[in-house]
């Protein structure tokens, strides 16, 4: 049997040379309800996919592809998915290819700014609340921006923010292969590039509340309607 037929219900999903593809179904949400299984993957650049590998996300509903990577890293690697048959591509970069900060103290500010682009924030997740079915979305390594959209949906449906800080923090381990290739080829390369401490995305969602209120009231300020952000709920959410 392959080994991802299983029950459905695996948190990390091994597809080509993808080391970050996961599933955000099984975090306890608000109301006692739990977030959703197969609707939402975040993941890393879609790599060395199969036809196999691109046949097991149809099947299972996985048709839309949001790319929040820059203009320069989509020439250099495309994502593979953009032009296989039966996939929705949807190109939207959250940045322009900006240099990694000088200091590990301003990586959360750095997130922050990133999402105070609220008009592409609003974009990536009007697109997810209009999918047909399931989406995975990601940017290079699936770690910082895939990972600050994932901190958005998972706060919008009641994820205990412990939960969101883990679900960011094991990047780190899945991209390891990665992070050990750089450092091997790249002079100077600073020592945390790579990590997903979760302090990082803790300032951020810090930052978030102390300028808006609420990551709520920043998804407002992001111009979601309420019919789109209760979509959201309901895709994310299990009955």
């Amino acid at each position: 049997m392959d080994e991802r037929e299983g029950t459905g219900m695996e948190r990390r999903i091994v597809l080509g040379k993808m080391l970050n593809l996961r599933d955000l179904g099984g975090y306890p949400a608000s109301e006692g309800r739990t977030t959703r299984w197969g609707t939402l993957l975040r993941g890393d650049n879609p790599m060395g996919l199969s036809d196999a590998d691109a046949a097991w996300l149809l099947e299972r509903g996985f048709t839309t592809v949001i790319d929040l990577r820059s203009p320069a890293e989509r020439d250099h690697l495309p994502d593979e998915l953009e032009h296989r048959p039966g996939f929705s591509y949807h190109f939207i970069p959250m940045s322009g290819g900006e240099k990694l900060p000088n200091e590990e103290e301003l990586i959360g500010l750095g997130y922050f700014r990133t999402l105070e682009r609220k008009e592409i924030v609003r974009t990536v997740l009007e697109t997810i609340a209009e999918a047909p079915g399931g989406v995975l979305f990601h940017c290079m390594s699936g770690k910082d921006r895939t990972g600050c959209i994932a901190a958005l949906l998972l706060t919008l449906v009641g994820v205990d923010k412990l939960d969101i800080l883990a679900d960011y923090q094991v990047s780190e381990l899945y991209i390891r292969p990665v992070i050990r290739w750089m450092r091997e080829t790249r002079e100077n390369l600073p020592a945390y590039v790579g990590s997903s401490k979760p302090e990082y995305l803790e300032d951020c969602l810090d930052r978030l509340e102390g300028t808006y209120g609420s990551v709520m009231e920043y998804l407002r300020a992001a111009g979601l309607t309420e019919d789109t952000l209760n979509k959201l709920k309901d895709k994310l959410l299990e009955e």
